[in-house]
């Protein structure tokens, strides 16, 4: 039997503890009686040196990177001509190669640009990241739940900036008659090498994913062409 990355076989049913389905207690206490043991060092085990450990440990330096913002304004462009998926972002990220599987500006930052046209929204969802949003284009506001269930729309406009909490719900949407281009610098990076990257998106409790290889074919649980482009 195959199984999704929501955990459904092939027929559409759950299965018990697949990679991003919750188990719940009843399943917990069933699989208990017939998890496998493990007594010995397993494969994923080694032990090493300290001088073995040296030899691994440093990384490669990072050289300066630098972007002209021409080269990123193509790139949104041809984003622009396309639509808007379910929860899909016009974005781009720029990264520095050096920062190797990091896939950063810097080998704990992100640097990405959004574009959102007038009228559009990109949906509530969360992520355990850091986000700062600086609007170098457009107007519009962003809702964002701070404490508990308190809610505010935060109404910007070019040259304003929101640094949005980790773990707070939000939503952007874009108003006036012209696009809306964010800069966006968050920590994803670090908590990405870490394995402690979460997100949730669409809104609901069951869609909250440990963003890690096998878990989610793309940002929202709802894309349909995720799994596809993920492949790609």
């Amino acid at each position: 039997m195959t199984t999704d990355t929501q955990g459904r076989d092939e027929n559409g049913a759950g299965t018990v503890g697949a990679a991003g389905k919750a188990t719940s207690i009843e399943e917990y206490r069933e699989l208990l009686t017939t998890m496998p043991s493990v007594r010995e060092t397993n494969e994923a085990a080694s032990v090493l040196t300290a001088d073995d450990y040296f030899q691994v440990v440093r990384k490669q330096d990072t050289r300066p990177a630098f972007w002209k913002f021409q080269d990123v304004r193509e790139t949104l462009d041809r984003l622009a001509e396309e639509p808007l998926r379910e929860a899909e972002r016009r974005f781009c990220t720029t990264v520095n190669a050096d920062t190797g599987e990091l896939v950063g500006a810097s080998p704990f930052i992100f640097i990405g640009w959004q574009l959102v046209h007038p009228g559009e929204e990109v949906p509530p969802h969360r992520h355990n990241s850091v986000a700062i949003y600086h609007i170098l284009e457009g107007s519009g506001y962003t809702a964002v739940q701070s404490t508990g269930q308190t809610w505010a729309k935060y109404h910007w406009e070019k040259g304003d900036t929101l640094a949005c909490p980790a773990w707070a719900y939000h939503a952007h949407y874009a108003e006036g008659d012209e696009d809306t281009l964010m800069y966006v610098v968050q920590d994803m990076p670090m908590l990405a090498a870490s394995r402690t990257l979460f997100w949730e998106e669409p809104l609901g409790q069951e869609n909250i994913r440990h963003m890690v290889m096998g878990t989610s074919p793309s940002w929202s649980v709802t894309r349909k062409d995720g799994a596809d482009r993920a492949k790609g």
